[in-house]
C-alpha cells in the first residue's frame, strides 16, 4: 500500500452538504479500489495568499481547506485527482506521495514527555529566600 496525502481547497460559495457529500465521495473512491482512508482534517476557513479564478463561478481570496490521509494503490491516485478535477466546489487541490510513512506517526512520548523522578511539577523557587526564625 502506498500512502498519500491530498490537501484541497474548496470555495465558500459551495454548500455544506455538498461538501460532506464531496468528502464521503473521496473517500468511496478510494475504499472501492481497496484503498483505506485514515484521517480527515478540517483545517478551517483561511485566506489565499493570492486570489483564485475558476473560470465560470469568479475569484475567490479565501475558502475551506481541508487534508485527506489515505493509502491504496498508485492507480486510485489517478481516480481521485480526477474526481477532484472535475468537482466544480474544488479550487485548488494537491496530492503527494508519502514519502517515509513512519513519519506520520508520532510516538506518544513526544506528545506527553515523562518527567525523571527527582524533579517536582514545580520548578525551584529563586526569587525567594527564606525568613530566619527569631
Amino acid at each position: 500500500m502506498v500512502f498519500y496525502e491530498t490537501t484541497f481547497l474548496v470555495h465558500g460559495r459551495f454548500p455544506a452538504n455538498e461538501c460532506k457529500l464531496l468528502l464521503r465521495e473521496a473517500c468511496r473512491a478510494v475504499t472501492d479500489k481497496d484503498g483505506a482512508v485514515f484521517r480527515i482534517l478540517d483545517l478551517g476557513w483561511r485566506h489565499t495568499a493570492q486570489p483564485v479564478q475558476k473560470p465560470g463561478l469568479g475569484t475567490f481570496h479565501y475558502g475551506r481547506w481541508y487534508v485527506m490521509t489515505w493509502g491504496g494503490p498508485p492507480v486510485v491516485a489517478n481516480e481521485v485527482n480526477e474526481h477532484l478535477k472535475l468537482n466544480s466546489g474544488i479550487l485548488r487541490f494537491m496530492t503527494l506521495k508519502i514519502r517515509k510513512p513512519n513519519d506520520m506517526y508520532k510516538p506518544r512520548h513526544t506528545f506527553y514527555p515523562t518527567m525523571p523522578a527527582y524533579r517536582g511539577l514545580t520548578p525551584p523557587l529563586t526569587h525567594h529566600t527564606p525568613m530566619r526564625s527569631a
